[in-house]
């Protein structure tokens, strides 16, 4: 019986460990496929030394040229004054007429604003006048364009005096716009009698208009619309009114130059 029993025991052996082996593998091969994958470490990508050239700075932008300012001749006898008003680009003198004792003034304003809005400013600082006597027109010189209004006689209260009211006043009033759309303002008041024989010598400084280096024109000079009867029945197209010499330009020399501008100030002149 004590052999026999030791025998199956000689037989069993050889089966537990069989089953040992295969118990052993199937773990191996369990914690095989646990194992996680290993990532494939990539080399890093060269750092591009920084460069020792600055960027090229883009061009500035040319200046614009300024604009050119506007010469004309000086009327024989008027005589040209400092500027009471930093306003003013130009002031004169305008003598009395035969019979008058008060001189008459030319302002000249370098401004912005419409055209019709300062014309009508200009007529509302007058009252008592016939409006049949108001006379409107539109110029062209030199290839300028020129508005022109005119008040023969009326009761003025406007400019640097508007609380004071002056009788027997007239307006002769331009407004010239150059090529540049720079406008350059003229406005002559005074006794009615001395702005009445100032009036050639007005309209020939508007026909004597040009840009700084140019030539005058006066032969261009053409009406183009007018509204009302002109004084003395005509509206000068070429005044034919004596002018100093060419040498007396304005602006002369040491004369403030207005300041180029997109959009120039409204003021009013």
């Amino acid at each position: 019986m004590q052999h026999s029993s030791r025998l199956r025991q000689k037989r069993r052996a050889p089966g537990r460990a069989l089953t040992a082996a295969i118990v052993g593998l199937s773990l191996l091969a369990t914690a095989c496929q646990k194992e996680p994958p290993k990532e494939e470490v990539k080399p890093a990508a060269p750092v591009a030394a920084p460069s020792s050239k600055p960027a090229a700075a883009k061009p500035a932008a040319a200046p614009k040229p300024a604009a050119k300012v506007l010469e004309w001749d000086d009327p024989k006898g008027w005589k040209r004054v400092p500027p009471t008003s930093s306003m003013r680009y130009a002031s004169y003198l305008i003598p009395p007429a035969q019979g008058e004792k008060e001189v008459a003034e030319l302002n000249v304003f370098v401004l912005g604003g419409d055209i019709d809005s300062n014309i009508q400013r200009w007529i509302d600082e007058f009252k008592g006048y016939d409006p049949r006597t108001l006379f409107r027109a539109d110029r062209v010189v030199n290839d300028m364009t020129e508005a022109v209004v005119e008040i023969p006689k009326g009761t003025f209260s406007g400019g640097m005096n508007a609380d004071v009211e002056s009788e027997n006043f007239g307006l002769l009033g331009g407004i010239v716009v150059t090529p540049e759309n720079s406008t350059y303002f003229f406005k002559l008041t005074g006794p009615a009698a001395t702005v009445k024989a100032a009036r050639d010598s007005f309209y020939a400084l508007l026909d004597s208009v040009r840009l700084e280096g140019g030539k005058a024109a006066p032969e261009t000079a053409k009406t183009v619309k007018a509204t009302g009867t002109a004084p003395g029945g005509s509206t000068p197209a070429a005044a034919s009114a004596p002018t100093a010499p060419a040498a007396s330009k304005t602006p002369a020399t040491g004369a403030p130059k207005p300041k180029a501008s997109a959009t120039p100030p409204a003021a009013k002149p």
